[in-house]
């Protein structure tokens, strides 16, 4: 079985191939943005076998081995507008809870946050979930 990697940090998995340039900007700029000194441990998935696959089939592939408690999924959603990098949303589902988890999308200029505290377990998801706004799209402190 093919499954994503084992450790911790955040991973982001492409499940869109349809805009390569986009993707390449994307991985740069989660590679490289960190507010206010938080470091982001990204690891990137890009392989074509994972193209078109659901939360919940990919929440399958995870490691037993796994000690981060989300996944960041770059999909057709992800790729749809010609937005910045910083603007593009992920859909992150949540890996600690049993079951389909739960799901929110979040801009790229997030992720820094939402891994940090995360991993800290200073929040979970059910506080992201308050603070999704009314597109359906956690924007980060700043866009509460």
């Amino acid at each position: 079985m093919n499954t994503l990697p084992a450790g911790s940090g955040a991973v982001v998995i492409r499940t869109d191939f349809t805009d390569e340039q986009a993707w390449d900007q994307l991985r740069s700029y989660i590679g490289s943005y960190a507010p206010e000194g938080l470091l982001v441990d990204v690891r990137t998935v890009d392989d074509p076998r994972h193209a078109g696959m659901t939360a919940g089939q990919l929440r399958s592939l995870v490691s037993d081995r796994a000690e981060y408690p989300y996944l960041a999924v770059a999909d057709a959603d992800t790729f749809a507008a010609h937005l910045a990098a910083r603007d593009r949303t992920f859909l992150v589902i949540d890996l600690d809870e049993e079951g389909p988890g739960v799901v929110f999308r979040a801009v790229a200029s997030s992720l820094a946050e939402i891994d940090a505290n995360l991993s800290l377990a200073n929040t979970d998801f059910a506080d992201y979930m308050e603070g999704v706004g009314h597109d359906g799209v956690y924007r980060g402190l700043e866009g509460m």
